[in-house]
Protein backbone atom coordinates (compact mmCIF):
# COMPACT_ATOMS: atom_id res chain seq x y z
CA UNK A 1 0.00 0.00 0.00
CA UNK A 2 2.75 2.39 0.89
CA UNK A 3 4.41 1.78 -2.14
CA UNK A 4 1.60 2.13 -4.03
CA UNK A 5 0.71 5.29 -2.79
CA UNK A 6 4.34 6.71 -3.39
CA UNK A 7 4.42 6.14 -6.87
CA UNK A 8 1.17 7.86 -7.24
CA UNK A 9 2.31 10.74 -5.26
CA UNK A 10 5.18 11.03 -7.42
CA UNK A 11 3.46 10.28 -10.93
CA UNK A 12 1.19 13.46 -9.86
CA UNK A 13 3.80 15.73 -8.59
CA UNK A 14 5.65 15.19 -12.20
CA UNK A 15 2.41 15.06 -14.15
CA UNK A 16 1.13 18.36 -12.82
CA UNK A 17 4.16 20.39 -11.97
CA UNK A 18 6.65 18.91 -14.52
CA UNK A 19 10.55 19.89 -14.08
CA UNK A 20 9.74 21.80 -11.00
CA UNK A 21 7.88 19.03 -9.50
CA UNK A 22 10.99 16.91 -10.37
CA UNK A 23 13.06 18.87 -8.64
CA UNK A 24 11.18 18.78 -5.34
CA UNK A 25 11.26 15.24 -5.00
CA UNK A 26 14.86 15.02 -6.03
CA UNK A 27 15.21 17.82 -3.48
CA UNK A 28 13.22 15.99 -0.58
CA UNK A 29 15.63 12.74 -1.13
CA UNK A 30 18.43 15.54 -0.64
CA UNK A 31 17.00 16.76 2.62
CA UNK A 32 16.16 13.12 3.58
CA UNK A 33 19.68 12.25 3.43
CA UNK A 34 20.91 15.14 5.38
CA UNK A 35 18.90 14.32 7.95
CA UNK A 36 19.76 10.28 8.08
CA UNK A 37 23.23 11.45 8.14
CA UNK A 38 22.72 14.07 10.98
CA UNK A 39 21.05 11.23 12.72
CA UNK A 40 24.06 8.81 12.28
CA UNK A 41 26.60 11.32 13.41
CA UNK A 42 24.47 11.89 16.69
CA UNK A 43 24.68 8.02 17.77
CA UNK A 44 28.27 8.00 16.70
CA UNK A 45 28.93 10.55 19.39
CA UNK A 46 28.97 13.89 17.75
CA UNK A 47 26.95 16.84 19.71
CA UNK A 48 23.44 16.52 18.91
CA UNK A 49 22.95 20.63 18.57
CA UNK A 50 25.60 21.40 16.59
CA UNK A 51 24.85 18.66 14.11
CA UNK A 52 20.80 19.18 14.05
CA UNK A 53 21.63 22.89 12.98
CA UNK A 54 24.02 22.32 10.63
CA UNK A 55 22.09 19.90 9.29
CA UNK A 56 18.98 21.78 9.10
CA UNK A 57 20.89 24.94 7.21
CA UNK A 58 22.06 22.16 4.74
CA UNK A 59 18.17 21.38 4.65
CA UNK A 60 17.17 25.00 3.77
CA UNK A 61 20.41 25.40 1.24
CA UNK A 62 18.82 22.55 -0.75
CA UNK A 63 15.46 23.58 -0.73
CA UNK A 64 16.75 27.25 -1.43
CA UNK A 65 19.44 26.85 -3.82
CA UNK A 66 18.60 23.82 -5.72
CA UNK A 67 14.99 23.79 -6.06
CA UNK A 68 14.35 27.58 -6.22
CA UNK A 69 17.55 28.54 -8.04
CA UNK A 70 20.73 30.24 -6.75
CA UNK A 71 19.93 33.98 -7.03
CA UNK A 72 19.36 37.04 -4.82
CA UNK A 73 15.82 35.63 -3.87
CA UNK A 74 17.43 32.21 -2.54
CA UNK A 75 20.31 33.93 -0.66
CA UNK A 76 17.87 36.41 1.13
CA UNK A 77 15.70 33.56 2.26
CA UNK A 78 18.56 31.35 3.16
CA UNK A 79 19.97 34.09 5.83
CA UNK A 80 16.69 35.35 6.78
CA UNK A 81 16.22 31.08 8.12
CA UNK A 82 19.96 31.16 9.44
CA UNK A 83 19.16 34.11 11.14
CA UNK A 84 16.14 32.86 12.97
CA UNK A 85 17.40 29.62 13.73
CA UNK A 86 20.50 31.13 15.63
CA UNK A 87 18.11 33.91 17.69
CA UNK A 88 15.92 30.92 18.79
CA UNK A 89 18.37 28.74 19.48
CA UNK A 90 19.02 30.48 23.41
CA UNK A 91 15.14 30.53 23.78
CA UNK A 92 14.73 26.50 22.39
CA UNK A 93 17.33 25.38 24.90
CA UNK A 94 15.74 27.43 27.75
CA UNK A 95 12.26 26.07 26.99
CA UNK A 96 13.65 22.85 26.88
CA UNK A 97 15.40 22.94 30.30
CA UNK A 98 12.69 24.63 32.59
CA UNK A 99 9.77 21.79 31.26
CA UNK A 100 12.56 18.78 31.95
CA UNK A 101 10.26 17.53 28.95
CA UNK A 102 13.35 15.34 27.29
CA UNK A 103 13.50 11.16 27.52
CA UNK A 104 10.49 9.26 26.67
CA UNK A 105 7.19 9.75 27.72
CA UNK A 106 4.82 7.30 29.87
CA UNK A 107 2.48 6.89 26.92
CA UNK A 108 5.10 5.30 25.01
CA UNK A 109 5.03 1.67 26.28
CA UNK A 110 6.53 -0.39 23.42
CA UNK A 111 9.89 1.08 24.24
CA UNK A 112 10.35 -0.77 27.89
CA UNK A 113 13.02 -3.14 29.05
CA UNK A 114 10.33 -5.61 29.35
CA UNK A 115 9.81 -5.46 25.72
CA UNK A 116 13.67 -6.50 24.70
CA UNK A 117 14.45 -2.61 24.66
CA UNK A 118 16.37 0.18 27.01
CA UNK A 119 15.58 4.02 27.54
CA UNK A 120 19.20 4.23 28.53
CA UNK A 121 20.58 5.22 24.82
CA UNK A 122 23.52 6.79 26.23
CA UNK A 123 23.36 10.07 24.76
CA UNK A 124 22.20 13.39 26.53
CA UNK A 125 18.21 13.47 26.12
CA UNK A 126 18.39 17.31 26.69
CA UNK A 127 20.27 18.27 23.38
CA UNK A 128 17.93 15.58 21.45
CA UNK A 129 14.69 17.32 22.81
CA UNK A 130 16.29 20.47 21.37
CA UNK A 131 17.02 18.76 18.34
CA UNK A 132 14.01 17.77 18.05
CA UNK A 133 12.23 21.35 18.27
CA UNK A 134 14.83 22.95 15.74
CA UNK A 135 14.30 20.18 12.88
CA UNK A 136 10.20 21.22 13.83
CA UNK A 137 10.91 24.53 13.51
CA UNK A 138 13.03 24.61 10.15
CA UNK A 139 10.63 23.58 7.36
CA UNK A 140 7.93 26.39 8.63
CA UNK A 141 10.49 29.52 8.39
CA UNK A 142 11.80 28.08 4.88
CA UNK A 143 8.51 28.37 3.94
CA UNK A 144 7.52 31.71 5.03
CA UNK A 145 10.93 33.10 4.44
CA UNK A 146 11.17 32.44 0.37
CA UNK A 147 7.31 33.28 0.01
CA UNK A 148 7.70 36.74 1.67
CA UNK A 149 11.04 37.26 -0.53
CA UNK A 150 9.75 36.47 -3.84
CA UNK A 151 6.43 38.23 -3.03
CA UNK A 152 9.25 41.44 -2.03
CA UNK A 153 10.75 40.32 -5.82
CA UNK A 154 7.36 40.76 -7.75
CA UNK A 155 6.63 44.13 -6.18
CA UNK A 156 10.15 45.77 -6.72
CA UNK A 157 10.54 44.19 -10.00
CA UNK A 158 7.15 45.86 -11.30
CA UNK A 159 7.61 48.84 -9.28
CA UNK A 160 11.13 49.83 -9.69
CA UNK A 161 10.94 53.69 -8.41
CA UNK A 162 9.75 52.44 -4.66
CA UNK A 163 12.00 53.22 -1.72
CA UNK A 164 13.38 50.55 0.26
CA UNK A 165 10.72 52.16 3.12
CA UNK A 166 7.49 51.39 0.77
CA UNK A 167 9.59 48.04 -0.48
CA UNK A 168 9.70 46.95 3.47
CA UNK A 169 6.50 47.69 4.29
CA UNK A 170 4.94 45.95 1.30
CA UNK A 171 7.09 42.70 2.10
CA UNK A 172 5.57 43.18 6.46
CA UNK A 173 1.99 43.46 4.80
CA UNK A 174 2.66 40.53 2.78
CA UNK A 175 4.38 38.28 5.20
CA UNK A 176 1.01 39.23 7.74
CA UNK A 177 -1.00 37.52 5.37
CA UNK A 178 1.31 34.79 4.79
CA UNK A 179 1.90 34.30 8.82
CA UNK A 180 -1.96 33.94 9.54
CA UNK A 181 -2.06 30.91 7.25
CA UNK A 182 0.95 29.53 8.51
CA UNK A 183 -0.16 29.58 12.00
CA UNK A 184 -3.61 27.72 11.19
CA UNK A 185 -1.95 25.54 9.41
CA UNK A 186 0.59 24.37 12.06
CA UNK A 187 -2.42 24.23 14.55
CA UNK A 188 -4.42 21.63 12.25
CA UNK A 189 -1.43 19.78 11.65
CA UNK A 190 -0.84 19.57 15.72
CA UNK A 191 -4.71 18.68 16.15
CA UNK A 192 -5.02 16.30 13.62
CA UNK A 193 -1.58 14.05 14.40
CA UNK A 194 -2.44 14.31 18.46
CA UNK A 195 -6.25 13.86 17.76
CA UNK A 196 -6.37 10.03 19.28
CA UNK A 197 -3.89 11.26 22.45
CA UNK A 198 -6.51 13.73 23.19
CA UNK A 199 -9.39 11.51 22.83
CA UNK A 200 -7.35 8.81 25.06
CA UNK A 201 -6.62 11.40 27.87
CA UNK A 202 -10.11 12.95 27.84
CA UNK A 203 -11.09 9.75 28.78
CA UNK A 204 -8.72 8.90 31.56
CA UNK A 205 -7.20 11.59 32.45
CA UNK A 206 -8.20 15.15 34.26
CA UNK A 207 -7.51 18.39 32.87
CA UNK A 208 -4.70 19.43 35.24
CA UNK A 209 -2.95 16.03 33.97
CA UNK A 210 -3.13 16.78 30.85
CA UNK A 211 -1.85 20.07 31.18
CA UNK A 212 1.39 18.21 32.81
CA UNK A 213 1.66 15.29 30.91
CA UNK A 214 5.60 15.14 29.42
CA UNK A 215 3.87 13.89 25.57
CA UNK A 216 1.44 16.87 25.72
CA UNK A 217 4.46 19.47 27.52
CA UNK A 218 6.77 18.19 24.40
CA UNK A 219 4.56 18.64 21.43
CA UNK A 220 3.25 21.53 22.84
CA UNK A 221 6.30 23.59 23.13
CA UNK A 222 7.61 22.39 20.25
CA UNK A 223 4.29 23.58 18.56
CA UNK A 224 4.91 26.55 19.99
CA UNK A 225 8.85 26.98 19.07
CA UNK A 226 7.40 26.65 15.66
CA UNK A 227 4.91 29.48 16.08
CA UNK A 228 7.56 31.91 17.67
CA UNK A 229 9.59 30.59 14.17
CA UNK A 230 6.89 32.03 11.74
CA UNK A 231 6.60 34.69 13.69
CA UNK A 232 10.02 35.90 14.10
CA UNK A 233 10.98 34.97 10.44
CA UNK A 234 8.34 37.64 8.93
CA UNK A 235 10.15 40.94 10.05
CA UNK A 236 13.62 39.06 9.46
CA UNK A 237 12.53 38.47 5.68
CA UNK A 238 11.14 41.30 5.46
CA UNK A 239 13.85 43.31 6.13
CA UNK A 240 16.70 41.65 5.08
CA UNK A 241 14.99 40.50 1.99
CA UNK A 242 13.51 44.03 1.26
CA UNK A 243 17.25 45.50 2.24
CA UNK A 244 19.14 43.01 -0.47
CA UNK A 245 16.84 43.08 -3.25
CA UNK A 246 17.16 46.88 -3.40
CA UNK A 247 20.70 46.93 -3.04
CA UNK A 248 20.65 44.41 -5.84
CA UNK A 249 18.38 46.23 -8.26
CA UNK A 250 19.96 49.35 -7.58
CA UNK A 251 23.63 48.09 -8.71
CA UNK A 252 21.90 45.97 -11.44
CA UNK A 253 20.39 49.45 -12.92
CA UNK A 254 20.88 50.38 -16.36
CA UNK A 255 24.09 53.18 -16.57
CA UNK A 256 21.98 57.17 -17.20
CA UNK A 257 19.08 56.21 -15.27
CA UNK A 258 18.11 58.01 -11.89
CA UNK A 259 19.19 55.67 -9.24
CA UNK A 260 16.21 54.45 -6.71
CA UNK A 261 15.23 57.01 -4.21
Amino acid sequence: MLIALTVILIALILLLCGDRGAKSIVTTVIQASFLLAAIFLIYRGLPPVPVTAAACLAIAAAALFYQNEADTKSRAAFLSVAVVILLLLPLVWYLAAGANSEGFNSEQYEITDTNGYTRNIGLDMLSLQISVMIIALIGTVIDIAIAIVSSVSEVLLHNRDLSLRKLTGSAFAAGQAILNTSIHTIFYIYMAEYLTLFIQYADEYSLSRLINSKSFCQEFISISVSGLGCCLIVPVAAILGSWILYRDAKKKRPCGQDPLP
